[in-house]
């Protein structure tokens, strides 16, 4: 129970740090966060423009400058554009950039309120410009990401866990696949992506006609390319753990033992060494699924994908208000197959230790 409680307590501290690192751009400011510029025509004033404002004060009527309550720039701006007589409402820059711990703390204290209101943020269609509440958004995207991702993951597990018994099966073919994964471990995920986009080019222009979608266009949302995705980069982080332990099983005494028996290598490797990879397999599960939800978000940012992974990465899609949603959307993600994973360690590792007699 104690344990339990542990694991809740850092999944709570987890996800307190992954909204208050969401938000850490905030911090970061470029404009006055007090103060809009303001063009009017000649049948009105910057002051009666103010009187229609609330709280705002008049600080340079010969360039236009209002001051607003603080942090409040740009809702004064959408207030402004629905006045009579105001060309253009506009943020005053800075002189350079500075980090305002003050501004972060104002934006933090105002997303917190907003959620015990029931808003969790808004962010603009990159298609129709509309804002758009993200918690209406969020169970298609999720549902649109799990598509790829879920199957994706599944084939990285069947695939490297074959991969590595193959290879220990042959050497010849375990030493063409230790060097695939070798190269296949220094090249970056982006390098991968591109290369299995510019083959999707290819197939089309080589058949004549449309074979792959390569950028997501309205609902049609591309699959093969986040699907191999997925499956490729945790697949070879999984197949060299797998090797490793295949090799090291192999030297145990059973494995002689059975082999002295007449079993062949093929024989030991399925009825004996496959059950015993399962603690290896389930300690490098939680590794693998972070490299695949990382994998997913960077394919989706580069087709273009309207998903949980392509909303963070994409500036089209970003949105400081729903920013920290998205992020922690993902983190539960994670911690679900966390969780599944430690169910699985439990009913399937067998744990053994001394029993000490009294």
């Amino acid at each position: 129970m104690k344990s339990n409680f542990r694991w809740v307590l850092l999944g709570v501290f987890t996800l307190l740090c992954i909204f208050f690192l969401s938000n850490i751009r905030n911090a970061f400011l470029s404009t006055q966060p007090d103060q809009i510029r303001i063009a009017i025509g000649p049948d009105t004033s910057i002051q009666k423009i103010s009187e229609q404002l609330p709280d705002s004060q008049v600080l340079n009527e010969k360039a236009g400058l209002l001051s607003v309550p603080y942090g409040k720039s740009w809702d004064y701006i959408g207030k402004t554009m629905a006045i009579k007589g105001i060309f253009r409402a506009t943020t005053v820059p800075l002189d350079h950039p500075v980090i305002s711990w003050k501004y972060y703390g104002y934006s933090v204290k105002e997303q917190i309120k907003d959620f015990f209101q029931g808003d969790f943020g808004k962010f603009r269609n990159p298609y129709n410009r509309k804002e758009v509440a993200i918690i209406q958004e969020l169970p298609t995207m999720l549902l649109r990401t799990s598509t790829y991702f879920i199957p994706g993951l599944l084939l990285a597990i069947v695939l490297s866990m074959l991969m590595a018994i193959l290879a220990s099966l042959w050497r010849r073919l375990g030493a063409l696949m230790d060097g695939a994964h070798a190269m296949l471990v220094g090249l970056p995920d982006f390098f991968l992506i591109v290369l299995i986009q510019l083959g999707a080019i290819y197939a089309t222009r080589f058949l004549g006609h449309f074979v792959l979608l390569i950028v997501q266009v309205g609902d049609k949302t591309p699959f093969l390319i986040p699907f191999l995705t997925i499956a490729l980069i945790p697949s070879v982080t999984i197949y060299g753990t797998l090797r490793v332990a295949i090799v090291r099983e192999l030297a145990q005494d059973y494995v002689v033992t059975a082999q002295a028996k007449g079993l062949t290598r093929g024989e030991v490797l399925i009825s004996h060494v496959l059950r015993n990879l399962m603690l290896d397999l389930l300690a490098i599960l939680p590794k693998a699924t972070t490299l695949a939800l990382a994998s997913m978000a960077v394919a989706e940012a580069i087709c273009g994908i309207f998903g949980l992974g392509g909303f963070i990465i994409s500036p089209a899609l970003q949105s400081v208000s729903s920013m920290s949603v998205i992020c922690m959307t993902i983190s539960l993600i994670a911690m679900a197959f966390q969780v599944l994973y430690a169910l699985l360690r439990k009913k399937f590792v067998i744990r053994t230790g001394e029993v000490v007699s009294r």
